[in-house]
């Protein structure tokens, strides 16, 4: 996440990916997020987010539609696109 590691529950990761699935028809930024969030769960392994899918989440994280608490990643987020 642009430098900064962030750990998510599978059920975090599962949460951001199925939102962004779902806004994929609209928008490719989306569509590739949701894909490297999957290929993460599948493989439970290390993905790496570039600049322009960090700001795609820390957008998709602003819609505030996640019973998750993922304020912590929008905080480290936000702080790691100032940069």
């Amino acid at each position: 996440m642009v430098g900064k590691p962030v750990t998510l529950s599978d059920r975090e990761a599962e949460e951001l990916r199925d939102a962004a699935a779902a806004d994929a028809g609209r928008s490719s930024a989306r569509r590739d997020l949701s894909l490297l969030l999957e290929r993460g769960l599948r493989t439970k392994r290390i993905v790496a987010l570039n600049r322009a899918e960090a700001r795609e989440l820390a957008e998709l994280l602003t819609t505030g539609e996640f019973s998750s608490n993922l304020t912590l990643l929008q905080e480290v987020l936000l702080v790691a696109l100032e940069d």
